[in-house]
This record gives C-alpha cells, sequence and structure tokens, in this order.
C-alpha cells in the first residue's frame, strides 16, 4: 500500500514537472517569436519609411502599413501570452493607432505634389536642386555660417515651364542642330522675353511667400530682409562643369521683387552666353535642369573668392584668396583689382599678401539692385582683411574642404560685426601640371553600413553610457557608440553624426537618425578604438569610413555653431498633409529610456513606440521568469557542477544541454549552450585579486545564495538558468546581491544581444554604489553600453557576431567573479578606480 502510495505521488510529481517544463518551453518559444517578429516590425516599419519618403503610390503605401499593422498586433498578442505587465492596455493603444492610421490613409493624395521649395538646410539631393543649394545645405547642416535660404526645386520649375506652355517652346526653339548665331541669339533673346513675362503660378507664388517669411524668423531681425536669387542649375558647380559667370543672379531684391528675380534667373538659363556654354560642353542646349536659390542678403563691408588650394600653383601648399570692399560681385567678374592673399594650408597664420589699390566697389542700392561708388581715398591701399579674418577664412575654408572631401572654390561675405558668410562651396579644378596631386588621407575607420546617409565634421566622442548622451556640447561631435542603443536617441539634436560598433540599418537609432537628418554608420565594428576620443574627423556615412581633418583647422569650436537642436531643423524634406499624418503615427520614437519613468503603455503614441514597448517588456518578463514554474519544474533540472564548489541548476528548454548519463549533477562537458558555456567559462576562469577579499573561492555562486531582502525570491532559493542552443536566461542570487542575465548568441549578429542587471549587496548602501561605479566602468571599457542608478547597474550589447556575443559573456562571467564581495573592499571613493585598473590589467581580452 505504501509502495503504491509513493508509486502514485512520484507519478503525479513527474505529471506536474512536465506540465512545468511544457509551460517554460511554451513561454521561452513564445518569447523567441516574439523577438523576431521585433525584427520583422522593423524591417516593416523601414519599408514604410521609404514608402514615404519616396512618395509611392497610395495604394502601395496602404499595403506597408497593413503590413506593418499586421506584425505590430502579433507581436502585442506575443506579449499577452507571456503573460507581461502592460499587454492588455497595450491591445487599446494598439488599436486605436490602427484606426487612427486607417482614417489618415483614406486622406492620403493619391499623386501628391512634391514641395516646390526646400529650406537650405533640407536641399540636400543636387539631383533636385543643383550642385550649388546642395553644396551650401551640406555646410548649413553641419554648423558653417551661411546665409539662410531656400531652394525652388528644378522639378518645380520645370512644372512652371510646362504649365505656362515655355518648355514646348525652349524645346523647339533650342533643341535641333547648331543654327546660325544670329538665329541663336534671336531665339534666345524671345525665349528670355517670354519668361521675363510670364505669370508665377498661383501654388508658386504662395510656396515661395510661406518661404520668405520663414527667413524672416530665421533672421530675428539680424539683418534687413533683402534677398538675392542665385542659379542653382543640375549640371552647375560640378567638377566637370562649373558654369562660372554663365548664368543670371539678381541681387538687393525686397520680398515684394523676388517673383520677378525668379524669373530674372530662370530666364538666364536660355541666354546665349549659357546656350553657348552648355553646346561647347557637350550639353543639351536645351536643358530644363534649372533651380533657383533664393538667400538673405548680408550687407557686406568685403568679399571674395577662396581656393583652398591655389589653383595655379598647387606645390606651393597655399590657399588662395581674393578680397574686395562691399559686395563680392567685383571679385567674380574681373571688373575691379582685389587683394591677393596665399595663406600656407598648414599655417593658416602664414600669409604673403598682394595688396590692389582699390577705387571702386558694389553696394546695395537703396532702391534695390547693385550700384557702383568710389572707395574713400583713405582705404584705397589698406588690406581689405586684416591677417586674423584671413586666418578665420583659411581655417573655415580648410573644414569646407575636410567635409566636402575636396579642393574647393569658395565665395564668401564678410558682414559689418566681422563675422565671414559661405556664399558657395563647390569643387576647385587644379592645374597639377606635371606634379602628381597629393594622396588624401587615409581613413582612420573603414567598414560599416549606412543607416542614414550623408557627411559630416565633429570632434570624435566615446558615448559609452547615458550620462554621455546629455553632455553639453561647445561645437560639432561626431558620437562613436558600442552599439545601437535607443536610448542613445535622446543625444541626436546634440551631435552631428554618429557611429555604432553594433545595430543595423532598420534598428530604432537609424530610424531616429535618419528622421533627424543625422549621418550614421552602423554595424562599424573597431570604429571607437579606431578613432581617438577628441579627434577632429569627418564621418562619411555613405563611404561608410572616418578620415581625419587637417590639425590647421584648429579648434572648430570657434568657427562653426553645434547643431540645432530645434525638431526638424535638419530632418527631410516635409511631406504633403495626408502622408505626413501616416508618417506622424508609425516612425518617431517615444520611448527612448527602457528603464525610465516615462516608459509606459500609456506613452506608446506611435506605432514604432508600440513596437519599443512590446520587445523590451517581453525581455523583462523573461528575467523575471515565474518561480512557482520553476520550482514544480524540480526534476527537469540538472545542476551544473565545476571542478570547484560552483554550481548551477540547469533546465533545457531545448538543445542546451547534451546527454550525459543517468542522474541530476551535469559536468561543463555537457553543455551545448554557446551563451551559457561562455557564461561558465567566465565564471570558473582564474580570478583576479583586489583587496582583502579578492582570493576568496567561489562557493555560493550560482548555488544557494542568502538574500538582502530587497528581492522576489526568499532566503535559500536556488538559482536557474533557463537554456536552449544559443539562448541563456539567468536569474541569480550572489551572495547579497543579485544578477540578471539574458542572452541570445547564434550565428547572425543581427538578434544577437547580452543584458546584464546587477544590484544589491551586503554593505552599506556607500560601499555598493562605488561596486557599481567599478562594474559600470569596466563595462563601458570592454565595449558595453552601461548605466548606473546608485548601485544599479544596466549593462547591455547587442547585433554584435556570434564570436564577440561569446567574449561579451566570457566578461560578464569574470566580472561576477571578480565583484562577487568586492562590496566589502570599497573602503574609499578612489576604490572603483583602483579596482578597475587591477581588473583591466590582469583581463586583456578587450571587446571590439
Amino acid at each position: 500500500m505504501i509502495g503504491w502510495l509513493r508509486n502514485l505521488l512520484a507519478r503525479r510529481r513527474e505529471t506536474r514537472e512536465r506540465a512545468a517544463l511544457d509551460a517554460l518551453k511554451v513561454r521561452y518559444h513564445t518569447f523567441r517569436i516574439l523577438l523576431a517578429n521585433n525584427e520583422r516590425a522593423l524591417d516593416k516599419l523601414g519599408a514604410v519609411e521609404a514608402a514615404l519618403a519616396s512618395g509611392a503610390a497610395s495604394a502601395e503605401l496602404a499595403g506597408r502599413v497593413e503590413e506593418l499593422l499586421a506584425v505590430a498586433f502579433e507581436l502585442v498578442d506575443g506579449l499577452a501570452r507571456l503573460s507581461a505587465r502592460g499587454a492588455g492596455a497595450l491591445y487599446a493603444r494598439q488599436l486605436a493607432l490602427e484606426e487612427a492610421l486607417r482614417a489618415a490613409l483614406e486622406q492620403v493624395e493619391a499623386s501628391p505634389r512634391p514641395p516646390s521649395c526646400l529650406p537650405l538646410a533640407q536641399a540636400r539631393d543636387a539631383a533636385d536642386v543643383g550642385g550649388k543649394a546642395a553644396g551650401l545645405a551640406l555646410l548649413v547642416t553641419n554648423g558653417f555660417p551661411v546665409p539662410p535660404g531656400f531652394v525652388v526645386t528644378a522639378r518645380a520649375c520645370r512644372e512652371f515651364l510646362r504649365e505656362s506652355g515655355l518648355e514646348a517652346r525652349i524645346r523647339q526653339a533650342l533643341g535641333g542642330a547648331d543654327g546660325a548665331d544670329a538665329a541663336r541669339n534671336a531665339a534666345c533673346a524671345a525665349l528670355r522675353k517670354e519668361i521675363l513675362g510670364a505669370a508665377v503660378p498661383e501654388w508658386l507664388r504662395r510656396d515661395m511667400a510661406v518661404a520668405v517669411a520663414a527667413l524672416g524668423q530665421d533672421l530675428a531681425g539680424r539683418f534687413p530682409l533683402t534677398l538675392a536669387a542665385r542659379s542653382s542649375a543640375l549640371t552647375e558647380d560640378t567638377l566637370e562643369h562649373s558654369f562660372a559667370g554663365q548664368l543670371a543672379t539678381a541681387l538687393n531684391l525686397a520680398p515684394e521683387s523676388l517673383e520677378q528675380g525668379f524669373l530674372e534667373v530662370l530666364a538666364g538659363g536660355v541666354s546665349e552666353q549659357a546656350v553657348v556654354y552648355r553646346r561647347q560642353a557637350g550639353l543639351a542646349a536645351d536643358a530644363l535642369d534649372m533651380a533657383v536659390l533664393v538667400q538673405v542678403m548680408v550687407p557686406a563691408t568685403a568679399a571674395g573668392v577662396v581656393f583652398s588650394l591655389d589653383p595655379v600653383r598647387p606645390d606651393t601648399e597655399r590657399m588662395l584668396i581674393s578680397a574686395v570692399p562691399g559686395l563680392g560681385v567685383l571679385a567674380v567678374n574681373g571688373a575691379a583689382p582685389v587683394d591677393i592673399y596665399r595663406v600656407l594650408r598648414d599655417d593658416p597664420t602664414d600669409h604673403i599678401a598682394h595688396v590692389a589699390r582699390k577705387t571702386r566697389r558694389a553696394v546695395a542700392a537703396a532702391g534695390g539692385g547693385i550700384r557702383r561708388e568710389p572707395v574713400p581715398e583713405a582705404v584705397r591701399n589698406a588690406p581689405v582683411l586684416s591677417e586674423p579674418a584671413r586666418a578665420v577664412l583659411a581655417r573655415l575654408s580648410l573644414a569646407a574642404e575636410a567635409l566636402a572631401g575636396s579642393w574647393r572654390d569658395l565665395e564668401y561675405a564678410l558682414d559689418g560685426e566681422g563675422n565671414f558668410w559661405l556664399l558657395q562651396s563647390r569643387p576647385a579644378r587644379i592645374v597639377w601640371g606635371s606634379r602628381r596631386p597629393p594622396a588624401l588621407p587615409g581613413p582612420l575607420f573603414a567598414g560599416g553600413m549606412t543607416a542614414s546617409p550623408g557627411r559630416c565634421l565633429g570632434r570624435a566622442r566615446h558615448v559609452t553610457d547615458e550620462a554621455a548622451l546629455a553632455a553639453p556640447v561647445a561645437g560639432p561631435v561626431v558620437a562613436l557608440l558600442p552599439f545601437a542603443a535607443p536610448e542613445a536617441a535622446r543625444g541626436l539634436p546634440l551631435w552631428q553624426g554618429l557611429a555604432t560598433a553594433g545595430g543595423n540599418p532598420v534598428d530604432h537609432l537609424s530610424t531616429i537618425a535618419r528622421e533627424a537628418g543625422r549621418p550614421m554608420l552602423t554595424r562599424a565594428q573597431g570604429v571607437i578604438e579606431a578613432v581617438p576620443e577628441g579627434s577632429l574627423v569627418v564621418l562619411d556615412a555613405d563611404a561608410g569610413r572616418i578620415v581625419p581633418a587637417p590639425a590647421a583647422i584648429g579648434p572648430i569650436e570657434d568657427i562653426l555653431c553645434p547643431p540645432a537642436t530645434e525638431p526638424g531643423h535638419n530632418a527631410k524634406a516635409p511631406l504633403p498633409p495626408g502622408r505626413a499624418a501616416v508618417h506622424d503615427l508609425i516612425v518617431p520614437l517615444t520611448l527612448t529610456d527602457a528603464y525610465g519613468p516615462t516608459f509606459s503603455v500609456l506613452e506608446c503614441r506611435t506605432l514604432h513606440d508600440v513596437v519599443r514597448f512590446a520587445h523590451e517588456s517581453a525581455v523583462l518578463t523573461l528575467f523575471e521568469a515565474g518561480d512557482a514554474l520553476l520550482e514544480e519544474a524540480g526534476g527537469a533540472v540538472r545542476v551544473l557542477r565545476g571542478d570547484g564548489p560552483l554550481e548551477c541548476m540547469v533546465i533545457d528548454l531545448g538543445g542546451g544541454l547534451r546527454e550525459s548519463g543517468p542522474g541530476r549533477l551535469i559536468g561543463p562537458q555537457a553543455v551545448a549552450s554557446v551563451p551559457l558555456a561562455a557564461l561558465w567559462r567566465g565564471l570558473s576562469a582564474p580570478g583576479i585579486a583586489f583587496g582583502e577579499d579578492g582570493e576568496r573561492d567561489l562557493t555560493g555562486v550560482l548555488a544557494r545564495g542568502l538574500t538582502d531582502g530587497r528581492g522576489r525570491r526568499p532566503v535559500g532559493q536556488p538559482n536557474y538558468a533557463l537554456v536552449t542552443r544559443d539562448y541563456v536566461n539567468v536569474n541569480a542570487r550572489l551572495e547579497f546581491h543579485f544578477a540578471m542575465i539574458d542572452a541570445v548568441c547564434g550565428p547572425r549578429a543581427r538578434g544577437n544581444y547580452v543584458r546584464l542587471r546587477f544590484k544589491g549587496g551586503g554593505a552599506v548602501p556607500a560601499l555598493r554604489e562605488r561596486r557599481a561605479i567599478c562594474l559600470t566602468t569596466i563595462l563601458r571599457a570592454r565595449g558595453f553600453f552601461a548605466s548606473r542608478q546608485d548601485d544599479l547597474v544596466t549593462a547591455q550589447c547587442s547585433d554584435a557576431a556570434e564570436d564577440k556575443s561569446i567574449e561579451a559573456l566570457e566578461l560578464v562571467g569574470r566580472l561576477l567573479r571578480f565583484t562577487r564581495l568586492l562590496d566589502a573592499a570599497m573602503t574609499d571613493d578612489d576604490a572603483p578606480h583602483r579596482a578597475v585598473e587591477a581588473f583591466l590589467a590582469a583581463d586583456t581580452r578587450p571587446l571590439p
């Protein structure tokens, strides 16, 4: 009878254990499906973003949004199956967003009209705004002093010509074979007259008026609101075709005269000289490729041209600067004597000056336009630019050259307050003769993937923790991060651009970087080690490289501004209203801090927020694996033990352990789980001593530990590892503190991650906090993104290759051993730094 009862109880226990193990397996597989859906959701979000940017048809956009909605629902449903807190409320948020999105999709324009006028900071596409505007846009977004402006796009100019019937007449008059000069000139004159007499369409007049009003706000009363309209043809200001002096410019325009100035510039594209230039350059004479650049007129006291390398005598390694008093018209058309300064590139204080006798200057006329007047006798023989001013201009020119990656031909103006303004930046043609051009400096780093396109110049800053995200900046910064932490989005307004060792082009941070218009390079493994902190560099996200900038530029803080922090300043071109509504419900990310007070369902304002909240909540839920289920699965638990007293309770959820014979006790050779094996090797590695407790053994580590009363587990509760072939989840007591480790380590870098939370201890708060400082510092030094709040340390790395993820887990194991009783040795404020030095000196296995 007793035997029968024992067998019955044993069978019931086995049934409960199997049920508990099955429940854990279901929980785990639900989690892995959720992780896969998170990747799918980010891919779908990227597809929606691309459809919005490309102006895809409304049906295509709606299809991509529906695909994203379906995956987002699967994410929310998976979170609910994990019994995560907040999952029920997330259903409601997701459904509300779904309804709003479907309503917004009904308002999407079938064939949206692209914006006709782009703010200069957004005029980056040379294929639509021309080389002149695109060159200035690159300067604007990098903090160079450029007068505020906007561009009437080439597409808008062509549409105007088409609507007015002028396009057909231009092609008819100029599109045939070469004719006699007289006939051609007559045709050009007739076309110019027609364009000058044409009526600007209402849609373009309205857009230009809005753009001019925005310029007035940008000026904030600094200058009078007078305007300059200049050509920015698609074939202009390129290395092949400069069109120097061939196209029209209208200066000193009152806002109400802008329409006529716009027509003058447009008509300049069919002038006799422009048509002849095109034919001689092998270009179509009837090319309708004009965009018009409109900028605030700088009340210049001096102006001129800078070649960042003397175009005729490059062997001298000097710049060539010309300068005239007043406006720069006389400097570019050769109508008056100019000062010439040759400045040594390696030392902007080394000048050779040729000062001319200046007799006339160009100035803005009171009623509009330009007039010429005599130069006062007292300053006719004086240098136009002082030596300090030349040095500043030379440094600006070197910076513009470094940013563009080629020698530059720049126009500038100097205002009455002594401030320089750059009016043009185009490639310079250099006559090398028999001498070969010098090799450009090699990159400090090459590799990675483009997450957000563009180039930027700034000081390299290693950002390895949350404190560095909001650190004040005095000038442009290129941030280098160990991986693409979404929390880093808070730093984006302060940085010119960024590169991350981990990540991928569709992750959260990449999406936000594109939204903000910040160049970003991702999967740039080794970038932090390759680029020294504080070095002046150019990040070329398109080419996947970071190159050093010339040392002669000097401190950039006094010549360049930090990036503007107002939302949208560097963002992409505005979307039409219907598409903007869809964008605003999907793309922006509000939830950037997974451990902050605002990380809640109530703050999920976009579908991107829903995806982020579901993913982070799922990981935290796995961190908090239910003890009741673990206790019920007791018979399925194996005890992993090494050579010493180190042991760990392991539950295999599939492929994590090898068959190792009967009994519960197993050795390290039975571990098939890649991340657990790596963690175990770290825990079992020879100890690194520090302080009187440094030599203690590992008794109790990952075995039965005590609690400090702040955790959910009671005294003596065993610690478990849930494992599969490529996954480990550890929730462990280590003496008087706890550590939680969650990691995926597989052959695909995308999806791999290592997360650590570490808190508590038996010592007083000050000692525990010092140990946390030590742990955080080491983790940052080894490539983790780590942060600390009191004695709580959170750290993570993600999207690293399998071998690098293994190294990260081994490091975590070694650190857990090193810091287990370290709080007792934290006797003074300098103790954490001594401990860090001891660990790093003995542990020389850095992570990339």
